[in-house]
């Protein structure tokens, strides 16, 4: 008996076979060009065998329709879609009779882009109508694949629509509370002593009728000695009348023009930059690490993220930046203590948060921690800013911010030409009334595509002595040393990726400061597969000072004059060795140090991964080796490490996860939860996989599961992975869409259907088989099935004790007895159980 597990798998079975078909004409018609001794027919079917097409059952008149591509038939077709890389699922794609895809309503909303002002051709409807999107928008690039059923979409930014604020287009409401939490600790072993630092980044807060309240703090504790620090704390809310959010508390303003501060007081901004989340930005931060490692990384003086790293490279994505124009201080700490820094400007990521047109206004007092504030009271700081278009591929923007004794003005203009190179320029000018200086800061980013496969960034930015930020104003009055300031930034980008050479990238920063020290920052990499072989070489330096953005209160205002210089070359090497195990060596050298190691890691399943490895000091001819386990554990993330080497034993570990609070009860989360969010429930059915916008998560006793994050005003798809279901329990449907409004708390219920199916093995008074092809009849004389082969009776759905009559070809019948057991096994096909067939 077939056993559907989707609701669409019948669609798809649909699709499918149009699709073979297709692919057999497109096959024949390509077998058939240019075959010899054939005569090229004029005009229609020009280079195929018209009579072989005829013998075959094709209508030569597809020969023209296929002659230059293959391409879709005309008419309505279920597709994948994909836009600027991003799939969007199934929709229903329509093609003209040239194959070429009609821009319908309904794809341009599935799509979210803009519906264009001049339609091509009129429908018999208006949904039906075909819209001139491409005329409008001529940057744009259409790749359809018929083979695949799939149409995928390249289009420029400006063609995508901005978010749905009209109500009842999204979800609202929902209550909620939430906490997630990120503890990480070390525990080392030495000769010099016991050493341990244990940090835990916890949030904690609650979803109220679209009201977000959250609060964000670190603990850290550093060999006893302790101390809290307090990211942020606010109620935020998205009013659709201004298409704008409302932020009030301890925030960290977001103003595209001017540097982040950290205020207690409010802010109004357009949506957009925080518009699926701020630990959903581009932003990348990429090093190479010597040793098991901790990072943390600081932006406005505020620790925003801390994670541990394996030895070797790191890539740090999905950062929670706190705004788009303060630089990144990133610090590679290891299990020694020993510290090595490095900073990620502002202007190498401002397309990680793009500027959203509209006005951005903050108004509160600077927080004290940071701010030295012995001598005075903190200020009060008001800013705004507007951004608006300057046609389809240009924007401008301008904003004030003052305090009693300090003001700054500044301006934006960014523009796309040749519809790929990005062109951003910001000044700013300031006036610090106290000391008495005034000064310029300007910032020149751009970015492109070179050539197919490269692409490559620019950013250079300069400030005048004179110039301060409103954190730095009046400072020098107070005895703080502001030439540590940068001078001149300047950073580079290159990537490249070719079929031959592999892939290389490229990241270069360097800072000159006012008292002449100046730090170049380089990371190169090459990576290239060879024959199932993975082969990289990454390089790492640095030269010259790693200083404070701002004199350190802790020193009193004077900057850190450690230096640092040292460079780092790899090469590594890893080998698959079958399923999901692979096994790498590496060679290393910093400095005078020469490394060398080799590891074996495995992804279990989803829930296990482990490495294993040794390393060698081959200077000092000293050995260590170490391990890491991964463990997901349903409902959290765990990571345990062990690196044992001659002077030291080090222990690590990491545990990640949410819990939400709901009327349903209290459910975990492995992933931390976002400001939009949901709950699933597959029935009542335990451990089922679900597909979340942010990775798969299981459902818990109860049958619950926490959708951890969902993009507000956009179409979120939730999928229940069918083949991690009891096998006797059925889907009604296995996929859904939710449209979610920032805030909102969505419930989603999949209904189950629970089958039992039952094999007999009937045979008559006398231990005979019944015959096969007797009719079987339940209740009301209803026909229920027939028997097969020796005396085997299929019941594809039983739900208690029946009675059946089999009608036998001498005109007799019998009865059957069905006592099923009370118990039934969930992850059974079917169950099979003896039948006497009782003479009437």
């Amino acid at each position: 008996m077939k056993k559907i597990r989707h609701p669409s798998r019948a669609a798809k079975c649909a699709s499918s076979h149009g699709l073979q078909a297709h692919s057999r004409v497109l096959l024949g018609l390509a077998t058939l060009w240019g075959v010899p001794g054939t005569s090229a027919a004029v005009g229609l079917g020009e280079g195929f065998d018209l009579a072989a097409l005829t013998n075959l059952g094709i209508d030569p008149q597809v020969s023209e329709y296929f002659r230059s591509a293959a391409r879709f038939r005309e008419g309505v077709h279920v597709v994948g879609l994909r836009v600027n890389g991003t799939p969007l699922g199934l929709v229903d794609a329509r093609f003209d009779y040239q194959g070429q895809l009609c821009f319908t309503q309904a794809l341009l909303t599935k799509a979210g882009l803009v519906t264009p002002s001049r339609v091509l051709r009129e429908g018999i409807s208006p949904d039906q109508a075909c819209h001139d999107f491409v005329g409008e928008y001529p940057a744009t690039m259409v790749r359809l694949r018929p083979s695949s059923d799939e149409v995928t979409l390249v289009v420029p930014t400006q063609s995508l629509r901005a978010p749905e604020w009209e109500a009842g287009n999204f979800s609202q409401g929902g209550a909620a509370a939430i906490f997630n939490y990120d503890v990480l600790g070390f525990d080392t072993h030495s000769r010099s002593g016991p050493s341990r630092f244990v940090s835990a980044y916890t949030e904690a807060g609650f979803n109220l009728g679209n009201w977000i309240v959250r609060s964000r703090q670190f603990y850290v504790s550093d060999n006893g000695r302790t101390r809290t620090e307090q990211v942020d704390a606010y109620a935020q809310r998205d009013i659709a009348t201004l298409q704008s959010t409302f932020q009030a508390g301890q925030i960290s303003s977001n103003n595209p023009i001017f540097g982040g501060v950290q205020l207690t007081g409010l802010q109004f901004f357009p949506d957009g930059q925080q518009r699926t989340g701020a630990g959903n930005s581009e932003v990348v931060v990429e090093g190479l690490a010597q040793s098991q490692s901790r990072v943390e990384v600081r932006q406005s003086g505020a620790l925003i993220h801390t994670t541990l790293v394996p030895e070797g490279p790191f890539r740090l994505t999905g950062l929670p930046l706190l705004n788009s124009t303060s630089d990144l201080d990133v610090s590679v700490i290891d299990v020694r203590g020993a510290k090595r820094s490095f900073v990620v400007p502002a202007a190498s990521f401002r397309g990680g948060a793009p500027i959203a047109p509209g006005y951005y206004f903050s108004l509160g007092k600077v927080r004290e921690t940071t701010i030295d504030t012995r001598d005075s009271e903190s200020p009060v700081v008001a800013m705004g800013s507007g951004t608006w278009g300057l046609g389809q591929h240009s924007s401008l923007g301008f904003g004030l911010l003052g305090t009693d004794e300090y003001q700054s003005a500044g301006g934006t203009l960014s523009s796309v030409f040749f519809h790929q190179m990005t062109v951003g320029m910001r000044h700013n000018l300031s006036r610090d009334s106290q000391d008495g200086v005034g000064g310029a800061r300007s910032t020149l980013t751009v970015g492109s595509p070179l050539f197919a496969n490269v692409d490559f960034s620019l950013s250079a930015s300069t400030q005048s002595r004179g110039y301060r930020e409103v954190l730095e104003a009046g400072q020098a009055s107070r005895g703080y040393d502001l030439d540590a300031r940068f001078k001149r930034q300047y950073t580079a980008g290159l990537s490249w990726a070719d079929p031959l050479m592999g892939g290389f990238s490229l990241s270069f920063t360097r800072s000159s400061q006012f008292d002449g020290q100046s730090t170049d920052h380089l990371f190169a990499s090459w990576n290239k597969t060879l024959k199932g072989v993975d082969v990289a070489l990454i390089a790492d330096a640095q030269v010259g000072g790693a200083r404070p953005r701002r004199p350190d209160p802790a020193l009193g205002g004077r900057r850190d004059e450690r230096l640092d210089a040292d460079s780092s070359l790899r090469l590594q090497v890893t080998v698959p060795l079958g399923g999901n195990r692979r096994v790498s060596s590496y060679v290393s050298r910093r400095g005078d140090r020469l490394d060398a190691g080799t590891a074996l890691s495995e992804q279990v399943n989803d829930y296990v991964n482990y490495e294993v490895g040794v390393d060698r000091d081959v200077n000092e001819r000293e050995q260590s080796v170490r391990g890491r386990v991964d463990v997901l554990p349903l409902y959290t993330r765990v990571s345990l490490g062990v690196n044992r080497d001659p002077s030291a034993t080090n222990y690590s570990g990491q545990l990640q996860g949410g819990i939400v609070a709901h009327e349903h009860g209290v459910t975990f989360s492995p992933y931390a939860v976002q400001d939009t969010f949901g709950i699933v429930s597959v029935g009542d059915i335990g451990a089922a996989k679900v597909s979340t916008p942010q990775g798969p998560v299981w459902t818990d006793f109860s049958g619950q599961a926490v959708i951890p994050g969902l993009q507000a005003y956009g179409n979120n798809h939730v999928q229940v992975q069918t083949q991690s279901l009891p096998k006797r329990v059925d889907l009604k449907n296995g996929t859904k869409v939710l449209a979610a409004g920032r805030g909102s708390v969505n419930i989603l219920n999949f209904d189950v259907v629970k089958v039992r199916r039952l094999l007999l093995e009937a045979q008559d008074e006398q231990g005979r088989p019944l015959p096969q092809g007797a009719a079987v009849f339940g209740e009301d004389n209803n026909f229920v099935t027939s028997v097969v082969g020796e005396g085997m009776i299929f019941l594809s759905n039983i739900d208690g004790p029946q009675t059946l009559r089999v009608s036998l070809p001498d005109s007799a019948s019998c009865l059957l007895q069905v006592n099923p057991e009370q118990a039934p096994d969930d992850d059974q096909l079917f169950e099979t159980a003896p039948a006497v067939c009782h003479a009437r």
